[in-house]
């Protein structure tokens, strides 16, 4: 049977030296993989980051 749990996304910025950041990304990483959860985007930026929700963000096209 195929497991009906809802999938939903998770966004957040963190602000840090590229240092930390990259620290946090590999923690982020390894927690990911224990967890079965999956990261599908992250991005490192000495400019702003914005979150954007929409259907065009999606990883496949939706069934309708």
């Amino acid at each position: 049977m195929k497991n009906m749990e809802l999938k939903a996304n998770l966004g957040f910025v963190v602000r840090g030296d590229f240092t930390g950041l990259n620290l946090f990304a590999e923690k982020l990483d390894q927690l990911a993989l224990e967890i079965g959860v999956r990261i599908v985007h992250k991005q490192a930026s000495a400019s702003k980051l914005w979150i954007k929700e929409g259907d065009d963000m999606n990883e496949q096209p939706r069934e309708e």
